[in-house]
């Protein structure tokens, strides 16, 4: 009889110790996911004012816009679609864009007319925890209608009698990638006809050559800093006699010495 009852003891104790595991388990369970959706919901913080993640942008794409140049009509639609597919589709989710303006004087455009990171449209989010016609909302009138106003608003009319390349290059370094030092992929698109034209160099000769520009004291003076960018470079073909491949692998050595690469040369249509 005493077995009898030491075993059901046994089992009740052994029962109870389940029991035990079992409810530390769910409340193990339900703390993980509780911290799981907590940093979920804090990744997905974004700040009103840049649309960056509170947590800070996945990554950084520096778009530059030569204004030194009337463009075509035809120019002037490859470069409305072009720009917005790199808002649209180029710039990831979470990554800042900030838009640069090359244009006659290059004090006057120090800094980005405009620097928003892309917030999501909500695709790959859930209706059941999310807005999703609330970030659809957010993702249009703040992201990509300011941006494509303001990209538009740079088509100019006239020609411009310097075009300052290398400063700009220097400035999107300082005040682009440098300033809002953000970790991840950097990324540089350029829509230019790559031509550089100041008092000191000019592109509009038959003898560019990067070894003596390099080694002279503008050249020196005037080399950008751009470590593990990868360039993009969109050209607009203004000027064909000068636009040739010598005149891109100038630039190829530019970069490289920058410490960037270029991945991408397309001519933009017209």
């Amino acid at each position: 009889m005493a077995r009898i009852r030491s075993h059901r003891e046994q089992k009740r104790r052994a029962n109870h110790i389940l029991m035990i595991i079992a409810i530390l388990s769910i409340i193990s369970i339900t703390i993980a996911l509780s911290i799981f959706f907590y940093n979920k919901s804090k990744s997905d913080e974004i700040n009103h004012e840049t649309l960056c993640p509170t947590s800070g942008a996945k990554g950084h794409y520096v778009l530059l816009i030569d204004k030194t140049e009337p463009l075509n009509q035809i120019q002037k639609n490859a470069f409305k679609v072009t720009v917005k597919n790199i808002i649209e589709n180029e710039t990831p989710e979470g990554y800042m864009l900030s838009v640069f303006v090359l244009g006659e004087d290059f004090t006057t455009n120090e800094k980005p007319i405009v620097e928003l990171c892309n917030p999501g449209n909500g695709n790959n989010k859930s209706e059941f925890t999310s807005n999703l016609k609330k970030l659809n909302a957010q993702y249009q009138s703040k992201f990509i209608e300011p941006l494509i106003t303001k990209t538009e608003e740079l088509l100019s009319d006239k020609p411009a009698k310097n075009s300052p390349i290398f400063e700009m290059l220097q400035l999107v370094d300082i005040n682009g990638f440098k300033k809002q030092n953000i970790r991840g992929e950097h990324h540089l698109i350029i829509i230019s006809d790559m031509l550089h034209n100041t008092p000191q160099y000019s592109m509009y000769k038959n003898n560019i050559d990067y070894p003596s520009f390099r080694d002279s004291n503008y050249g020196i003076k005037s080399q950008a800093e751009l470590p593990d960018v990868k360039v993009q470079l969109f050209y607009l073909m203004n000027q064909p006699k000068y636009q040739t491949r010598r005149n891109t692998l100038f630039w190829e050595e530019y970069f490289k010495k920058s410490g960037a690469q270029i991945i991408f040369v397309k001519p933009l249509e017209g």
